[in-house]
């Protein structure tokens, strides 16, 4: 995800990162997630990494090598989110990596390549930007062997920051591994927004699809 500068402030991309634009299309504004209020939607495309995600179009959309983000105010205003901060909104983003050494790899050799622990260690830099383990709450981890990936599935609490006044945020975070590519989703918040926008948390998650070899 792309985030502020502060080391502690935002989420960094450590361990997850590509080089080159992510050369993402935009596509038709569309509705997802049925189940969910309607909220108008921007669908992107990226060719590079071979994947579509829609986000709120009510955000502001930021692309970067490897990743794209959606920061968002609390009630999805475009002037807001506009001049909204990635560490005190709603973010929702893609980060993408090719690994070519897990070309042609099966699910269990790619769960060995990439294991739950290495998934927990990274997740306290990648998610809330700290060094310092102790202030990261982890929990509901999961690894999931489909046929042809590994999924792994966490919650995370990011602690309060007093000096840079950054409140308590929680994300939930899926790393999906697949033969030659990682794609880490994340979706954070402060803890009251993310319990007001588990809706269109959901529909981030569900909107994310990757596409065949050679789209």
């Amino acid at each position: 995800m792309r985030h502020g500068t502060s080391r502690r402030g935002g989420c960094a991309r450590r361990g997850l990162t590509a080089a080159g634009s992510a050369a993402l299309i935009l596509l038709a504004a569309t509705p997802i997630a049925a189940q969910a209020p309607a909220t108008a939607t921007k669908t992107f495309e990226s060719t590079q990494f071979r994947y579509t995600v829609a986000l709120p179009a009510g955000c502001r959309h930021e692309e970067g090598p490897g990743t794209l983000d959606a920061v968002c105010s609390a009630d999805l205003d475009p002037e807001k989110s506009a001049a909204a901060s990635n560490a005190g909104s709603l973010v929702l983003g893609v980060v993408a990596e090719v690994v070519a050494g897990d070309a042609g790899k099966t699910a269990s050799e790619l769960a060995q390549s990439y294991s739950e622990t290495s998934f927990r260690d990274e997740l306290p830099e990648a998610i809330c930007g700290e060094s310092e383990k102790g202030r990261v709450k982890i929990g509901n981890v999961r690894q999931v062997l489909e046929e042809a990936r590994v999924v792994y599935t966490a919650d995370v609490i990011c602690s309060e920051i007093k000096f840079l006044q950054i409140a308590e945020r929680r994300a939930s975070v899926r790393l999906l591994i697949v033969p030659g590519t990682r794609y880490r989703l994340v979706a954070r918040a402060p803890r009251e927004d993310f319990e007001a926008q588990k809706d269109a948390i959901e529909a981030f998650f569900v909107s994310f699809s990757e596409l065949p070899p050679g789209k």
